[in-house]
């Protein structure tokens, strides 16, 4: 019956949100308007049709088919609804019913002892007054009157109205009966108040668990992240020291190949030098074999010299160059 439409910070707000649906408001609003209708009916039956009071009667039947759409206010303006209810009750011969039912809902949805003790109070007095007038009223024109009357009397079976009790019981069942109803649209509006700040306060309770269930999930999150952070920045450790330790190596290595070529490139040298001169003998004995005047052996060895200078020459010129080989060119006598 209660929904909560919306909620407040204040741990005791003076405003409750209470919404009703829809279909309860038309039964306020039908069964307000039926008793209001009853009751002017009753009361204009000992007035003439000819009298201006019947005329008045007859306007406040009009009225009463519309008077109960006064309750549909309710929700937004609580307090303005119950005052106008009480002063039409009064005005109008309507049944306190009316008043009562926007007693309750002011009761519901304002959580303020001062306007709770006002509204009990005026509702009271005005469910009484109307309750008292409506006793005090003839036999025939008398919903009181008619619950005590005898079965099968009154002016509709052609004879008087006989009353079962007097009417001092009836004023003071009347009495009874209106703080009856006093009661319980009193704790009926209390009621609903409390199931709607219970719901309150659950839907903070809900809030709060989903607060701290989301600072849950986000302390949990940076600790995942943290742990991630944590693991990459070892694993990242890890892989810059077997870096240094391949660099290292790596260098040892290259300074080792660097002594080794170091080493092959003195003794290439070497042997560079020591062929020609090897080959430079040969030579020499052989052109000296096939040589028989020496001038003609001088002559022709100077030449081979100077060949085989420039042919050394060019390959030292391309082993300092750096080149891939020396090509040596071959010489002929």
């Amino acid at each position: 019956m209660v929904g909560m439409s919306e909620t407040t910070n204040s741990p005791t707000p003076i405003e409750v949100p209470v919404r009703t649906k829809g279909w309860q408001s038309m039964v306020m609003v039908v069964c307000a308007g039926f008793m209001c209708l009853a009751q002017t009916a009753f009361a204009a039956q000992r007035f003439g049709q000819d009298s201006a009071v019947y005329v008045w009667m007859v306007f406040c039947m009009l009225v009463a088919f519309a008077i109960g759409f006064l309750l549909l206010a309710r929700s937004r303006y609580p307090r303005a609804t119950f005052v106008a209810a009480c002063v039409v009750v009064l005005v109008f011969p309507y049944d306190p019913i009316l008043a009562l039912m926007a007693l309750t809902a002011l009761l519901a949805r304002r959580n303020d002892m001062k306007t709770t003790v006002r509204a009990i109070v005026a509702g009271g007095f005005v469910t009484l007054a109307a309750q008292v007038r409506d006793a005090l009223r003839p036999p025939e024109a008398s919903i009181w009157h008619m619950v005590f009357a005898k079965p099968d009397t009154g002016s509709q079976y052609g004879t008087d109205l006989i009353m079962l009790a007097d009417d001092r019981t009836i004023v003071i069942t009347a009495i009874v009966a209106a703080l009856l109803e006093l009661a319980i649209a009193t704790l009926a509006g209390l009621h609903i108040r409390s199931r709607a700040l219970a719901s309150l306060a659950t839907a903070k309770a809900d809030a709060a668990d989903a607060q701290v269930e989301q600072l849950k999930t986000t302390i949990d999150s940076q600790q995942l992240a943290d742990a991630i952070a944590a693991e990459a920045h070892d694993t990242l450790a890890h892989s810059l020291s077997l870096l240094a330790l391949n660099a290292s190596a790596l260098q040892a290595e290259s300074k080792k190949l660097a002594a080794e070529a170091g080493s092959l490139d003195a003794g290439q040298l070497a042997e560079s030098r020591t062929k020609p001169r090897r080959f430079e003998n040969r030579r020499q004995e052989r052109w000296t074999r096939r040589t028989s005047h020496p001038r003609e052996t001088d002559y022709a060895w100077a030449g081979y010299r100077w060949r085989v200078w420039l042919n050394v020459r060019i390959c030292r010129t391309n082993y300092e160059a750096k080149d891939s080989t020396a090509v040596e060119t071959p010489l002929r006598p």
